[in-house]
């Protein structure tokens, strides 16, 4: 799987925390794909701090040859937002996973 990391207005101490905290969250994605989706797949993740707020902006993309996925959240830590947003997409995974199945 690709992935690709993209920022608007984050601290760098911000980006270096949120990727190396996706390296922990990253078997969650895994286990819902197969291994030729998983291999394929490209996982864009898009993270905005707002100007006039002390807010995050988080948007996850999957693509995978059959279809893409899209999550988005906003809150008040650059965690919360990464969190709620990989929950979303979690849920649309899941979803796709047990229509494959049956």
């Amino acid at each position: 799987m690709q992935i690709q990391f993209s920022y608007k207005q984050v601290a760098q101490k911000d980006k270096d925390f949120l990727e190396k905290y996706f390296e922990k969250k990253e078997d969650r994605i895994k286990t819902l794909l197969s291994e030729q989706d998983f291999t394929t797949a490209l996982l864009e993740i898009r993270s905005e701090k707002f100007a006039k707020k002390e807010a995050f902006k988080v948007e996850i993309f999957l693509r995978l040859p059959s279809q893409t996925f899209m999550s988005s959240e906003d809150d008040h830590t650059i965690i919360e937002s990464f969190d709620l947003a990989l929950d979303k997409l979690i849920i649309q995974l899941r979803k796709h996973h047990d229509k494959l199945k049956n």
